[in-house]
């Protein structure tokens, strides 16, 4: 394994931060290696899902150095197959609510004896056909990451187990989709919605074996989750763009505001 690989950094204890971006946005992909991001993910569950936009969209980040995952739309085998062959350093699986279903995702993400991905080197991950057999299975078992995104209710009572689920690599806990199956959108600070991302957090962390991942919107919100002992943190582009801009656009209205008060005094 490269030891400055994205895989070698989650298994050990630093903390690594992504960008999550949708398709079409390349250029996107590039400026999150450029400004420093130690990885990007691609989300194809709620953005584009095709493949041709997705080999452009891992191109780009290979042109700098910046390593890169897929959220993929479920837990179909083929869509992780075709995300990992495409040249993706991981895949991130939605809705994981048991055991079974986090072990059947690393089973889908890596070759036998692991799992039970289909093995080609003719792909972009094996270098089109340039790449020797073994090293390209040594590598596919050294550097692959496989995430569960735990995001239901349901998911509480398993939490333990999933956690503990062999050669999971990490637990992302979504909090919008965990707040509407407790019946409390976007309500994160609810007693019931806080309550279960903190189980989530806790089993993760004291399970020992998955990293946790957590998504945020500030650096004051990720400096608190590392304290607590998370090693993944995402932001994603809409968010931070559209603070940003709406900050903008707010600064320029008080600027005025500013302008004619003080040209009516």
């Amino acid at each position: 394994m490269n030891p400055r690989s994205l895989a070698s950094r989650i298994r050990g204890v630093e903390v690594s931060y992504g960008l999550v971006i949708k398709m079409p946005a390349p250029a996107l992909v590039e400026l999150a290696g450029h400004v420093g991001f130690d990885f990007a993910m691609l989300d194809t569950e709620h953005g584009i899902a095709d493949g041709h936009e997705l080999e452009h969209h891992l191109r780009a980040a290979d042109a700098v150095g910046l390593d890169c995952i897929v959220r993929v739309g479920g837990h179909d085998s083929v869509e992780i197959l075709r995300a990992l062959d495409a040249g993706a350093a991981g895949v991130v699986a939605p809705h994981v609510t048991n055991a079974a279903a986090a072990a059947a995702i690393v089973s889908a993400s890596h070759y036998p004896p692991v799992g039970r991905r289909g093995f080609a080197v003719s792909t972009r991950a094996g270098r089109q056909g340039t790449v020797a057999l073994a090293e390209h299975i040594e590598s596919a078992l050294a550097n692959t990451l496989v995430i569960a995104q735990v995001e239901d209710g349901e998911a509480l009572d398993d939490i333990d187990e999933i956690a503990s689920t062999p050669s999971l690599d990490a637990i992302f806990i979504g909090p919008s989709d965990l707040s509407i199956s407790l019946g409390q959108p976007g309500n994160f600070h609810h007693p019931r919605v806080a309550s279960a991302i903190e189980r989530c957090a806790g089993g993760v962390l004291s399970a020992g074996n998955a990293a946790l991942c957590v998504i945020v919107s500030n650096v004051e919100e990720a400096r608190a989750w590392e304290r607590r002992g998370a090693r993944i943190v995402l932001f994603t582009v809409s968010s931070l763009l559209s603070a940003c801009l709406r900050q903008i656009i707010e600064d320029l209205h008080a600027a005025k505001t500013d302008e004619r008060a003080l040209s009516d005094a």
